[in-house]
């Protein structure tokens, strides 16, 4: 299970940097794919449930949402505040919401559904 919440902080990460830095679009929704599985088959290993890894999913999904926003921040061009002070000026919420669309939730419904594939996949349960 450590395995699976490894692959969702690596995804969460790989999802924070491309969109941060590189401002990636759609190829994105590879990241989610990749990560999704690999958090469900991990999973499967333990006979975990479809909640679990989708759970792990969605927070992996959060996660790299979140770490975006960090990104975003300790990148930004031009700011003499540090990176403390660039994110209480500009709460994650308020970053998020002008730029919350189609991507985003793709990329949780993709990271959701490989999760419980990857559990379900693998399964030899009838």
């Amino acid at each position: 299970m450590a395995l699976a919440i490894l692959v969702a902080v690596g995804a969460a990460l790989v999802w924070g940097l491309l969109r941060g830095i590189l401002d990636l679009g759609i190829g994105l929704l590879a990241v989610a794919v990749a990560g999704g599985w690999g958090i469900g088959a991990l999973l499967r290993r333990v006979d975990a449930s479809a909640l679990l890894a989708a759970s792990i999913g969605a927070i992996a999904w959060a996660g790299g949402l979140v770490f975006t926003w960090v990104v975003a921040m300790a990148i930004l061009q031009g700011s003499t505040r540090t990176l403390l002070e660039r994110l209480e000026a500009n709460p994650f919420i308020d970053w998020m919401a002008p730029q919350f669309g189609l991507l985003e939730v793709a990329a949780l419904l993709i990271y959701v559904g490989a999760a419980v594939y990857g559990v379900g996949r693998l399964s030899n349960r009838p």
